[in-house]
């Protein structure tokens, strides 16, 4: 079922993480780093969201990569329609 992440919602709060994370860096964050930036207590907790943003077609990653999650054009156009 997708769940359209809204504004302050931790799941928000991911998506927006990553996309301002490959405007500075040009390539995507670890766990760890989301965690931090998020500021919430758990990896589990931001890998959760990770998945269904990836479920959701928010994000997209090349398998068996690292440091590859990156917003889509349906994760950027929400970003957009939202404000971030």
């Amino acid at each position: 079922m997708t769940t359209v992440p809204r504004k302050g919602d931790t799941k928000f709060k991911v998506l927006f993480a990553i996309q301002g994370h490959w405007g500075q860096a040009r390539f995507g964050p670890t766990v760890e780093e989301l965690r931090s930036t998020v500021g919430v207590s758990s990896r589990s907790t931001v890998q959760f969201h990770i998945n269904d943003l990836l479920a959701d077609g928010y994000l997209s990653h090349a398998e068996g990569k690292r440091r590859t999650l990156r917003v889509t054009k349906k994760g950027n156009m929400l970003l957009e329609i939202l404000g971030a």
